[in-house]
């Protein structure tokens, strides 16, 4: 698995080997750049001191083939450092080192440097001739040594580059160890954490880098612990609201238990089956409630809505509700139509006309209306001659579970609250309005234009 501290890790370690491998190899060039020039520099003065110190009485004599033997304890390095001293004008042999070869180290008696192969290994050489040309001294030194050296200083720079490679690395490590010290002791905690447990992450001494993303977890954390809180406020108000009919139920059955054949049985009959209205329509829209929360953006997406068709389907549907009640519902559609989600829309159509047809009372009247709006969008107008509501009760007829003191229809407050909800959703404005022959109320829903 990826993580930022590997991630981060990895790339400070490469980062380091590669100017490692950089440095060390420009160490080496340089090193070997400058032994070059050391190794020849040594040559040419070792050359032009021997040179200084001949006697010109040299070119008169035969070179002697006495030596002096060094002490016992001496040590002559002949097999490793070599000259001659040859007299250019006859090509005469006048002193060389011991044990060096009779012929000359330099070829061709040239001056300056080369190299050369002699006993089976190979010689960096440096003729010098004098200013009167007439002896020439020629130094030679074997190549293995000077290798030897540059591989010493080699081995010896690798273990210092290597070290300070190592200990840099250590210290990267630690640095970002520490630095995400405190972020792994708040996963920790995190992960400590009850289900419910929705508080701040704390930010203080986290980097900075980390802090928008701790802020954006909190605020995710805050729009979770909004939304458990309605959940759970919405539980508790729909208990209280089940509570009242669900006591009703079981009032009536005892009543219609107790009054079994007798002229009581009938009336006890009828509010069983509307308290089970009742509660049916409560436990609909407490349904639909729950799945008006749950829309989201990640919902299905809005599509082209025909509300005139919508709404004569769902007046259909209501119409025995309506006839048993001997009320009147008068329909005037245009076609129209509003960007939306099907089943929200349905949902917020259908507690228009529930709320109308329930508060409306027997043999009242009401009117369904839409169509297009001037300036592009759609209406939706549901009018009628009921009780209406006071102006005082207009502001919160909209809260879930409120009801206006006194009324009447048996309704859980509920069903306006959806009506807004959904049509915030959706855009819309909700408006309301005087009813039919100045009574009752009228309920719109203007719908944006699609794409506004």
């Amino acid at each position: 698995m990826k993580t930022l501290r590997r991630q981060l890790t990895v790339t400070l370690l490469l980062t380091l080997l590669l100017a490692w491998v950089a440095v060390f190899a420009f160490q080496q060039y340089e090193t070997t750049r400058s032994q070059t020039g050391v190794r020849d520099q040594w040559l040419h003065d070792a050359a032009n001191q021997m040179l200084a110190s001949l006697p010109v009485s040299l070119l008169g004599n035969v070179a002697p083939t006495e030596r002096f033997s060094p002490p016992v304890s001496g040590h002559v390095d002949g097999d490793r450092i070599r000259f001659h001293v040859w007299s250019l004008a006859d090509s005469r042999l006048l002193m060389r080192s011991p044990e060096s070869p009779a012929q000359p180290l330099s070829g061709g008696f040239r001056d300056g440097y080369a190299d050369v192969a002699a006993d089976g290994a190979e010689w960096r050489v440096f003729a010098l001739t004098d200013a009167s040309g007439r002896v020439q001294v020629q130094v030679a030194k074997p190549l293995s040594v000077w290798r030897a050296e540059s591989l010493y200083s080699f081995k010896r720079g690798l273990i210092i580059v290597s070290i300070l490679f190592v200990l840099l690395a250590a210290v990267s490590c630690a640095v970002v160890g520490r630095a995400f010290r405190k972020v792994d002791r708040a996963g920790v905690a995190i992960s400590r954490r009850g289900p419910f447990d929705l508080a701040p992450l704390p930010s203080a001494g986290m980097p900075g880098e980390l802090r928008p993303f701790i802020q954006s977890i909190n605020q995710l954390l805050l729009r979770v612990k909004g939304g458990m809180d309605r959940e759970r406020r919405f539980l508790e108000d729909a208990a209280h609201e089940l509570r009242t009919p669900l006591a009703a139920l079981s009032a009536h059955a005892e009543l219609v238990a107790r009054s079994a054949g007798s002229n009581e049985a009938a009336a006890a009959i009828e509010k069983l089956r509307l308290v089970a209205q009742r509660t049916s329509r409560l436990s609909e829209q407490l349904l639909d409630q729950a799945r008006t929360d749950a829309l989201n953006e990640s919902a299905d997406a809005p599509v082209a809505i025909e509300l005139d068709a919508l709404l004569v389907m769902l007046v259909r549907d209501r119409e025995m509700d309506a006839t048993r009640k001997r009320q009147r519902i008068q329909l005037d559609v245009q076609p129209c139509a509003a960007q939306g989600r099907l089943d929200a829309m349905g949902v917020l159509l259908r507690n228009l006309l529930d709320n109308a047809v329930r508060y409306t009372p027997e043999g009242g009247q009401i009117a369904v209306s839409c169509g297009p709006l001037p300036g592009g969008g759609a209406f939706v107008c549901v009018a009628d001659d009921g009780p209406g509501i006071a102006p005082a009760e207009r502001e919160r007829v909209f809260d879930r579970f409120y009801r206006p003191a006194g009324s009447a229809g048996g309704g859980s407050g509920i069903g306006l609250s959806l009506v807004a909800q959904i049509a915030g959703q959706h855009g819309a404005d909700v408006t309301l309005g005087p009813g039919l022959r100045g009574a009752g109320v009228a309920l719109s829903v203007a719908f944006p234009p699609a794409g506004a």
